[in-house]
């Protein structure tokens, strides 16, 4: 009887401890299972972040292999070519906007002058014929104006230097031929202007190109501020 008793004893001592130990294990996984959430999900992110770093880096690598394909295709160039093309045009419209008030017209040397002259065409008088008018009526009626010669930055050549020794020569020519038109043919009034000449000193475009030597080679008029005593 004292035997079974101890054996009792020993069989519900050995479930307590089993019990017990099975419990322990439980809860240590209770505890480490969201620790290891935690360490997958961190794990997963970085390499989500390494996944999208390799995009970047092979877009990259097309995007240069494009650009090398362009290149040798003749594609960068022409495209760099209009880009430059639409930069000249864009300063040439923002230099219409410039110093001496906002602009009225601005004519190119060809469309009022003989070549590398300050002599005025025919289509060149009919041309300021029509400003003359423009000049006369509202609202630039009664205001003040400025004319500007302007050329590009090629020297005048070997047979024009006796009458023209530099650019500021012929650009002062070209302005003081527009005035005098508008003063002495028109009958516009002397007191309504001032004239300038400025060389090759305000590029609106290029040198570099014949286009944009030929936006460089102008007649700017503008419209003076008002001065309010």
């Amino acid at each position: 009887m004292a035997k079974d008793s101890v054996r009792s004893g020993r069989a519900t001592g050995g479930i307590i401890v089993v019990t017990f130990v099975l419990s322990a294990l439980a809860g240590a996984c209770a505890t480490s299972e969201p620790a290891a959430r935690s360490e997958r999900r961190a794990r997963l992110d970085s390499l989500r972040a390494a996944n999208d770093r390799l995009h970047r880096e092979l877009r990259v690598a097309y995007d240069s292999l494009e650009f090398f394909d362009d290149v040798y295709a003749g594609q960068y160039w022409r495209d760099r070519r209009r880009l430059n093309e639409r930069i000249d045009r864009l300063r040439f419209r923002l230099a219409r906007y410039a110093d001496g008030g906002r602009t009225v017209r601005t004519y190119r040397a060809g469309a009022l002058f003989e070549p590398a002259s300050a002599t005025l065409t025919k289509a060149g008088r009919a041309r300021l014929d029509s400003l003359a008018r423009r000049l006369r009526r509202n609202p630039l009626a009664g205001r003040r104006f400025r004319i500007e010669g302007h050329t590009d930055n090629v020297p005048v050549g070997p047979s024009l230097r006796d009458k023209y020794p530099s650019n500021w020569e012929l650009s002062s020519a070209r302005a003081g031929a527009v005035l005098r038109y508008l003063t002495e043919e028109r009958g516009l009034s002397t007191d309504r202007f001032e004239m300038a000449g400025f060389g090759a000193a305000r590029p609106v475009a290029t040198n570099e190109t014949a286009a944009g030597r030929r936006r460089n080679r102008r007649v700017r008029v503008s419209v003076l501020p008002e001065v309010r005593e």
